[in-house]
């Protein structure tokens, strides 16, 4: 799992409303975590340093839970008795349009998922093909590609990374407007 700070934002008129920037870190059996809230620290900004300051504190005294278990992000070897693409992080699945509120339109998928976006996001990328438009077949096949894809663009660093996704058209613009940082 490594060390590392991730942002906690859960809307305010939420009985559960929180705001912070949360340490995690852990080995392969021991998990810790600890919540910077920005009403403690007085801002976002506080409670970041905070965090950063707890998180170079932790690692020294913890150098073990610095490296992740799986250093290129992804399983390398073996699948999980439940796979049935044959490849880790390709699934086939199912879900609705945002306009199919009376969920009567199913459309299948196969998923290739990347754990590591554009710009190093760890985040849940998903890349979708849909069977509708390509076929049981060609969907399946297409989202090995795009997965083994990235599997070897991980492998050789942040520059590869970035030219990948940016072959795959999930360019720096897109990304920005998409989170509206553009």
């Amino acid at each position: 799992m490594g060390a590392h700070i991730v942002r906690i934002d859960k809307p305010k008129n939420s009985s559960k409303g929180t705001h912070g920037w949360q340490v995690r870190a852990g080995g392969k059996r021991k998990y810790h975590s600890k919540l910077f809230s920005d009403n403690v620290y007085g801002s976002k900004g506080k409670a970041l340093v905070a965090a950063e300051g707890y998180l170079d504190q932790y690692v020294k005294k913890n150098p073990e839970h610095t490296e992740p278990p799986y250093p290129h992000h992804f399983r390398e070897e073996g699948l999980m008795s439940n796979n049935k693409s044959g490849v880790n992080g390709v699934c086939r699945s199912w879900g609705y349009p945002g306009w199919d509120k009376k969920k009567e339109y199913r459309m299948d998928y196969w998923s290739a998922f990347c754990g590591v976006g554009p710009q190093g996001q760890r985040n849940s990328w998903h890349k979708r093909y849909y069977v509708n438009t390509h076929g049981e077949y060609e969907a399946k096949r297409l989202a090995i590609e795009f997965r083994k894809g990235w599997e070897e663009a991980i492998k050789e660093g942040e520059d590869a990374l970035e030219e990948f996704f940016q072959r795959e058209h999930f360019d720096k613009i897109t990304y920005d407007n998409r989170f509206g940082r553009g």
